[in-house]
Order: C-alpha cells, then structure tokens, then sequence
C-alpha cells in the first residue's frame, strides 16, 4: 500500500492486505495530524485503493485506535462503504464525508459510478426504504440507483446524529 500525505488529507493506494505497512500508514497519519495542528481533524482518502481483505480491514480498525483525533472519510469506494455498514465500523472519532456509488443509465445502457456528498446528494434520514436520487450524465440522460439506498447508506441512517452533526 502507498501512503501520500497532502497537508491533512492521507491518500492510500494499492491493496490494504497483510502485506500492508502499518509503519508507514502510522507515519502517514502522524504526519497528517501534526499538519492539522489544533484542529486535530485528519481526511481519509482510500479512493485509489482497490480492495481491501480482513487481515488487512482489521490492522486498519487497531491502527486507528491508536489516534486522539477525528477521522473524515472522503471519496470512499464501494469495498469501504461496505465495511460502514458493519457494526461498530464507525467508531466515535471517524464520519464520512463522501462515498462512491453505482449507477446505470438506460437510456445507453452504461454503468457509471459518481462521488455522494453526505448531506448534499444524500439527505440525512432515519429511513431510505423510499429514497431515490435522480442524477444525470454527462450526455444529460437520467441515470437510476445501482444499489439498495436502505442497504447502503445503512451507516447513515443506524447513527443520524453523527451526519447531522458534521453537515451543520
């Protein structure tokens, strides 16, 4: 796994497995944390990584464990959304500001996937059994929900509280 720290956003990249640095991923959020300062406020951006397996999911949970900050997921892929779905994923120091998510065009039959602002594309409810989104793409045809709303966003809509409080 590559670790690139910029300012106080840590990007990953590559796999997040058994064979993943946890030297180097301390390092990277060492060196995001001191660059936040007071604030104490780091971004996790795990966009480029392309999967992740349960050694590695849980040397991620215990490194963090580690840290007296905030945690902001950004960009999270589909792999990582997954992963907030399961209970007590999220801890109290970490949110989630964006994720990615699948959608198909019927219109020319394609499969694009887009980046969600929490608490803008996606309202922050206690339910999605009756959530739809419609978005468009870059041709301007209507682009429908690849995915189950009350499944996926389950991570919002099991703790409100926590994506009322960071979209204030």
């Amino acid at each position: 796994m590559e670790v690139v720290v910029n300012n106080t956003t840590v990007e990953f990249s590559g796999l997040l497995n058994e064979e993943s640095s946890v030297d180097l991923i301390k390092q990277g959020l060492e060196q995001a944390i001191k660059n936040s300062a007071a604030k104490k406020e780091v971004n996790l951006d795990f966009s480029k990584v392309k999967r992740a397996n349960s050694c590695g999911i849980l040397a991620w949970y215990k490194i963090l464990e580690n840290f007296d900050c905030s945690f902001i997921y950004v960009n999270a892929p589909r792999w990582l959304v997954e992963q907030f779905n399961i209970s007590d994923f999220l801890s109290e120091k970490t949110t989630v500001s964006s994720i990615y998510a699948n959608f198909y065009c019927p219109s020319n039959d394609t499969h694009e996937v887009l980046l969600l602002n929490i608490g803008k594309e996606i309202p922050i409810l206690d339910n999605y059994d009756e959530f739809n989104l419609v978005l468009k793409n870059k041709e301007g045809f209507d682009l429908e929900i690849d995915f189950e709303p009350s499944e996926y966003f389950y991570f919002i809509s099991s703790n409100p509280k926590r994506f009322k409080k960071e979209a204030a």
